[in-house]
Order: C-alpha cells, then sequence, then structure tokens
C-alpha cells in the first residue's frame, strides 16, 4: 500500500508540473516511477496478429506432409509460396484467416483439407532502437522484451551513452508519447525493467532524442499514465 501511494503521489506531482509548465520540452518527460505506470505487458503474437511482409510461417496440411511447410516466409509483396497452388496472398490476414484460404485452394486437389496456421517469426512487430546503441534499427520482436533486452539487440549502448536517459516512444490512443528511464538503475536492480511493445521507439541518450524527436511535448492527460504527448501528434 505504501509502494502504491508513493506512485500515485509522483503520478500527481508530474501532472501538476506539466500542466503548469504548459508547453514542455523532452526534458520534461516522465521518469522514475511515474514513467512506468503505463507500460503494459508486452503481448505474445495473439490470435488477432495480422500477418506482414517478412513473416516465417509454419503450414501444417494434415495427413499431407509433403504440403506442409516448417518456414514458408511471407514476401515483400504479401504472398507466400505453396505447394500445388502456388502464390497465396496472407498479408493483412490473421492465421486462421490464412489457414482457412490455404484450405479453399487445396479443395481442389483434396477433399475436406485441415490446414493448421502459425506464425513463427512476426517481422510486423517490430521496434525501433535509436541514439547512442552500437547498431541502431528495426529489430523484430517475439515474444515478451524488456528495455534491457531491447537495448541489448542493438549490442548496447556506445561508451559515452546517457544511460539515466532512455527514452520510450509509443503510439497510444492516435498519439505519441514518451516517457523516460534509467538504464543505470535498471542494471543495477535499483529500478524495474519495462516491457517493450512492438512498434515502440527506444532512444538512448537525451540530447540525441530531442535531435531525433524534435519540437516540444505538450503536456495532456496522458502524462498522468506515465507518458507525455510529443508536438504535432494531435
Amino acid at each position: 500500500m505504501k509502494h502504491r501511494n508513493s506512485i500515485s503521489r509522483s503520478i500527481a506531482v508530474a501532472a501538476a508540473c506539466t500542466a503548469l509548465a504548459g508547453c514542455t520540452t523532452v526534458e520534461d518527460a516522465p521518469r522514475g516511477e511515474a514513467a512506468y505506470v503505463a507500460i503494459p505487458p508486452a503481448p505474445a503474437v495473439g490470435m488477432d496478429y495480422r500477418i506482414s511482409p517478412d513473416d516465417v510461417l509454419r503450414v501444417q496440411v494434415y495427413h499431407e506432409p509433403d504440403l506442409s511447410l516448417e518456414d514458408a516466409q511471407v514476401t515483400a509483396a504479401g504472398m507466400m509460396r505453396m505447394p500445388l497452388v502456388g502464390d497465396i496472398s496472407v498479408a493483412g490476414l490473421t492465421a486462421s484467416e490464412a489457414a482457412d484460404v490455404v484450405a479453399g485452394r487445396l479443395e481442389r486437389y483434396l477433399v475436406s483439407p485441415q490446414v493448421t496456421l502459425f506464425v513463427k517469426k512476426a517481422m510486423g512487430r517490430r521496434i525501433t532502437l535509436d541514439g547512442e546503441v552500437r547498431e541502431p534499427g528495426l529489430y523484430p520482436v517475439d515474444g515478451r522484451l524488456t528495455l534491457l533486452q531491447a537495448v541489448a539487440l542493438a549490442k548496447g549502448p556506445t561508451r559515452l551513452a546517457g544511460l539515466s536517459q532512455i527514452v520510450v516512444v509509443r503510439q497510444m490512443d492516435g498519439q505519441r508519447q514518451a516517457a523516460m528511464f534509467d538504464l543505470g538503475a535498471i542494471r543495477k536492480g535499483k529500478a524495474p525493467d519495462p516491457e517493450i511493445l512492438p512498434g515502440d521507439q527506444v532512444i538512448v541518450g537525451l540530447s540525441r532524442a530531442k535531435a531525433i524527436l524534435g519540437g516540444a511535448l505538450i503536456a495532456i492527460p496522458a502524462v498522468a499514465a506515465g507518458f507525455i504527448a510529443l508536438d504535432g501528434d494531435h
């Protein structure tokens, strides 16, 4: 209860300070306990995930091993190539919908084909790592991923990186939101390691975040949930 009250006070202080400031800068993005409040668990690839180009799929056709595929890669055009039936458009479909499409194509050759389709690698679930990291770029998210693990994907921070100023940008309710975390404290076990969601942008170093994001941060009620809205995204 004491910890929960502490979080509530942190949120209230962040919201009040932001409301008084009006238009703020990236330095004023919520940090500490307030920055953790709005970070929900990162979901695994769910039933509602829609297949994207470069995804890797497993296709199982019941009692037909020669027609089943272990690593079927979706092309840049959103197509998957199947034995007998050739290219099938699967991008934008859920795994269940894609399985139905494959089964429909196979009905020419099989009686009541039973098809199961899984997403093995969801390349559509990616994060952006930028700023003071050794290898900036886009990285796929397979299952759950924490901030510490995300930075490790980019081979870790550079030697001169500002570890206490890690900016996470997330799309929430149609707006980009930002919060700041202390990677040094996380490494030492002094702060929780927040989960990073597909679509997040992680920028190591406040100066790099300011250069990359540009503009100011505007105070809106979302700051009470741990994030502050980015200017120009209304």
